[in-house]
């Protein structure tokens, strides 16, 4: 009997902090019912700028702070910015300059929790022996005014000249991972916002998207699908959430997790090592879209569009993107850069500069599989599919997509039903890639082009020459062909590798962007060329 009422009080007593310590709601931060996403106070015009690296024995619990100093300071006006980038990384200033921000570097980042000390009432002291008790902590962060704090640094934080009380510790009062989760569900769940649930690895993901769980108060878990006890607990958070709700962050593994969530009509928006939401999601919506330059004449030739994988990842827009968007090839041929309708939402201003600099090679168009990850041949309630998928169209719309990376897992291809519901749904869309390699062209509803990849995730030239010469076997050259080649970023795919592989074609191919290669399909099909 002692574990039940040992639980109970651990409940009573938390959720009366929950209460007691939960500072009035100021508003800044909006969610309108029809976004999928919260918008963050316009940004200062000067941030204060910090690094946050693992770089000496205490730095793993500063990251837990600072990134917590971040998300309380920042949900009622985005004021700290930190770069925490490796070598996929954009650089310290990239997006600073890009979105017209000016900074001040403190010369100690401990003096960022003196200059704010008036907006946090204590700490919540987490558990080294139960890490997951960090993701407690971050749920409870907000409702606290509370930094999340290491036992390591409670002394330094409860003197002068900090002075913070301690709130909550969560020493000792869990002997499980499960048992946390189970907490979290049973006393905090049913008051938290069920349109959103954060995936984190408390011990990788130290900051990153922290600081956005932490300014907007949400549920942060960490569940295996395919762990016992642990996917039961899963099932319990994605069955409760709201009808087109999200989960951010990341999974355990990524296909059952994406599988996972699309069973109950959840999509995933990855975003795990985004490292300052916060700022971007207070920037500008105001979204200038390119129209589509004039397609190439229909010729009976071989039209190779290449695409860049991986966009419907935010932390890669936020990031290798960013990098790769400085290639100087960037713009030599034409090719699609997928992205994230949810950007629209999240980073509008880095949608925005990506379309403001884009060159009339570059097209911009949606990641799998729509405004988030997910395998819609999984979903199980059609009329859920079809509200994703017409959400979807909304985002993209407004995003200026034109063409749509649909995932079935890594390799799988579109059912009949899923094709004709895009179709139906999405109007405006000018085509539909799928995974399962070299498997055709389908026409939805007489009216969407899906095109099956030719190379699903190349990771190199080589493989993509490979991929293009095995596809053009036995043309006749009585006719046009189409193929699409995705490439991956993540093994040294740039810009230059897709000038390098079009200079290696010959007269007999044209390399077009992913929306003319579509507009193209649509003209030798018959179906009207520009959609809705």
């Amino acid at each position: 009997m002692k574990r039940p009422i040992k639980m109970f009080a651990i409940k009573a007593v938390s959720l009366l902090l929950f209460y007691s310590f939960s500072t009035p709601s100021i508003g800044q931060v909006k969610w309108p019912a029809n976004q999928l996403l919260p918008s963050f106070p316009a940004p200062a015009k000067v941030q204060d700028f910090i690094t946050l690296r693992e770089n000496s024995p205490y730095s793993s619990a500063e990251m837990y702070l600072f990134t917590s100093l971040k998300g309380i300071v920042n949900r009622t006006k985005p004021r700290i910015f930190s770069y925490e980038g490796d070598a996929f990384a954009e650089g310290p200033h990239t997006w600073l300059q890009s979105l017209g921000l000016s900074w001040s570097e403190p010369a100690d980042k401990w003096d960022l929790i003196t200059k704010y000390r008036s907006e946090i009432s204590g700490v919540i002291v987490y558990d080294p022996a139960q890490e997951h008790t960090i993701n407690l902590a971050t749920v409870l962060a907000k409702s606290k005014g509370a930094l999340i704090a290491s036992p390591l640094l409670l002394a330094k934080l409860t003197a002068a000249p900090y002075n913070l009380p301690v709130l909550l510790d969560l020493q000792g009062k869990f002997s499980s991972k499960l048992e946390v989760y189970q907490s979290l569900y049973d006393t905090y769940w049913p008051h938290l916002d069920h349109r959103l649930l954060i995936g984190l690895n408390p011990n990788a993901h130290k900051a990153a998207l922290r600081e956005y769980a932490v300014a907007l108060g949400s549920a942060v878990i960490w569940l295996d699908p395919e762990v016992a006890g642990e996917s039961e607990l899963l099932n319990k958070f994605l069955s409760s959430m709201s009808p087109g709700a999200i989960f951010m962050g990341w999974w355990p593994q990524e296909g059952p997790g994406v599988q996972r969530a699309s069973k109950y009509g959840i999509a995933t928006v990855a975003s795990d090592w985004c490292a300052n939401l916060t700022v971007h999601s207070g920037t500008s919506r105001n979204v200038k879209i390119k129209p589509i330059p004039p397609r190439p004449a229909l010729k009976n030739k071989i039209y190779v569009a290449f695409i860049l994988s991986d966009g419907d990842n935010l932390q890669f827009t936020e990031h290798l993107m960013r990098k790769l968007w400085n290639n100087p090839d960037r713009g030599a041929v034409p090719m699609g850069w997928t992205v994230s309708p949810a950007m629209l939402d999240a980073m509008p201003g880095a949608l925005n500069y990506y379309w403001q600099s884009s060159t009339s090679n570059d097209n911009l168009i949606s990641g799998p599989s729509g405004y988030g990850y997910t395998y819609p041949n999984t979903w199980t309630d059609e009329n859920l599919l079809k509200q994703f998928v017409a959400k979807t169209e909304d985002y993209n719309a407004r995003a200026g997509l034109r063409v749509i990376t649909i995932w079935n897992t890594i390799t799988g291809g579109i059912n009949p039903n899923v094709g004709n519901v895009y179709a139906g749904q999405a109007k405006s869309l000018l085509g539909v890639t799928a995974q399962n390699t070299g498997g055709g062209l389908t026409i939805y509803n007489d009216s969407l082009p899906g095109m099956a990849l030719t190379c699903n995730y190349c990771t190199n030239e080589q493989a993509m020459k490979d991929h293009i010469a095995r596809a053009s076997a036995g043309w006749d050259k009585t006719s046009p062909r189409f193929m699409i080649i995705q490439a991956q970023p993540w093994q040294g795919v740039t810009p230059t590798s897709f000038k390098n592989v079009a200079n290696s074609l010959n007269e007999d191919y044209v390399v077009v962007r992913p929306d003319h290669l579509f507009q193209l399909i649509r003209e030798e099909k018959g179906i009207p060329i520009n959609a809705k």
